[in-house]
């Protein structure tokens, strides 16, 4: 069946950007009288009145004859009287916003093309992620490839890390059919040119003191001072995949049910659901993307199985829990896969009155994980862990959520011994005192 078309009627005077809107969505007649609009036949979608032409018996008139017709009065403030079928709205503002919208992702389009530039001349560009990738850091990966016009022959997504384990991340690599390499730091010698997301070059210490970094896009907060090409550190976006999203619609590319997907499932994430130092950017991106995302195969995702044996693990871990002063601490001890810590850090938040939540296991015999969540109307926990940690490794995060990487060949320099009873005594008391200064310093000011 033929679709019927929208036809609108407009009384007054309109600025002809609005006329030209409507027009684009279908049949318009534009009458300056109320005797003009009543004398015109078929119905209308909408019938729109210029505010200073509006009145009480306008209303009625107009009512009575399209009864069946809503009424919009342009640029009107709402008045105290409610009127039937009348709606008042300020399309002032909404072109005022779209027009900002626009003027915004033209300057993106500019940013694009430097970002570009910067990789034209690589034959084989890598695309590199942190350690251990998070859907955040796939997604963008996969989008900055896409932006920038590459394939997997010529664009490689790596990181330095162990085999990815996480269920869900897994999950997400295999059924968006998503290749990441395992890289060691020789690797690098293959390649002309790099691109870093969701990371910046100094979470890599030495690794990287002979290569030039091309890029950087991240939404993490800049750590140091470094030379790139191109930076775009937006500490204010809640997921690097926001971003990316921007960039890929300032540039006028066609994202894919695949790319949408690992885009919305990338913010979803990072921002739990939207309820996690996500901004106005995040909840645009994220909806913008959801219509043309793979809802079903997203549930899939996130249903991932988890090993029976990991289960135990969370049941051990629990038993070895305390809380101190509103901290929920719990110890995993010796664990094979990273993500068992944060998860952990995530569980404990749900524990009635607990503001903050610190989770910290040994990973392969070789690094002290430390996996940090706050309430996010406190201080900020990226901050906090990295005032308390960056001398001894890697530390960092966002306002309510953070994490620091130790080797334990540190922890036995400051310890003496990296014993369990030693590592947990060491990790209360640092919490405990930096809150307690932190507390002191707030009631300072």
């Amino acid at each position: 069946m033929q679709q019927e078309l929208a036809r609108y009627l407009f009384i007054g005077e309109f600025d002809s950007v609005l006329m030209g809107l409507y027009s684009k969505r279908g049949e318009v007649i534009w009458v300056s009288s109320l005797e003009e609009a009543l004398n015109q036949t078929g119905n209308f979608s909408i019938i729109v009145i210029e505010k200073n032409c509006f009145n009480e018996s306008i209303s009625g008139d107009l009512t009575i004859h399209y009864p069946q017709t809503p009424i919009i009065v342009s640029n009107g403030d709402k008045p105290e009287e409610s009127y039937p079928n009348v709606r008042f709205v300020p399309f002032h503002s909404i072109l005022t916003n779209e027009l900002a919208r626009e003027e915004m992702l033209a300057r993106t389009e500019l940013r694009v093309g430097q970002l570009r530039k910067t990789h034209i001349e690589a034959k084989k560009l890598l695309i590199l992620v942190h350690d251990h990738p998070d859907p955040d850091s796939i997604a963008s990966a996969l989008a900055l490839r896409v932006l920038l016009k590459r394939n997997r022959q010529t664009a490689i997504i790596g990181h330095f890390g162990e085999k990815i384990s996480r269920p869900e991340n897994v999950a997400m690599i295999d059924f968006l059919e998503i290749e990441l390499e395992n890289l060691k730091p020789e690797n690098l010698s293959e390649f002309d040119s790099i691109a870093m997301v969701d990371v910046q070059p100094p979470f890599f210490g030495n690794i990287l003191s002979k290569i030039k970094v091309g890029s950087v896009i991240d939404h993490h907060p800049q750590v140091a001072n470094y030379d790139v090409n191109f930076s775009e550190i937006k500490t204010e976006e809640g997921a690097t995949s926001t971003i990316l999203t921007k960039y890929l619609r300032a540039a006028q590319v066609d994202i894919s049910e695949r790319l949408a997907t690992a885009l919305l499932y990338g913010i979803k994430t990072d921002t739990v659901s939207l309820n996690r130092d996500a901004n106005p950017d995040d909840i645009e991106a994220f909806t913008y993307l959801y219509p043309n995302a793979n809802l079903g195969l997203l549930r899939r995702i996130e249903r991932a199985e988890i090993p029976p044996a990991e289960v135990k693990c969370f049941g051990q871990a629990l038993a070895d829990h305390w809380i101190s002063n509103n901290v929920f601490f719990v110890n995993l001890g010796r664990v094979k896969r990273e993500y068992l810590i944060p998860k952990m850090a995530d569980l404990g938040m749900q524990v009635k009155g607990v503001e903050w939540s610190v989770a910290f296991g040994i990973l392969g015999n070789s690094h002290l994980i430390i996996s940090v969540r706050n309430v996010g109307y406190i201080k900020s926990a990226g901050r906090l862990v990295r005032e308390m940690f960056q001398d001894f490794g890697s530390a960092g995060g966002h306002r309510s959520a953070a994490k620091a990487v130790i080797p334990l060949s540190k922890m036995r320099k400051i310890l003496g011994r990296a014993t369990q009873i030693h590592i947990k005594k060491w990790v209360t008391k640092q919490f405990a005192e930096a809150l307690k200064e932190n507390s002191d310093s707030d009631k300072d000011k």
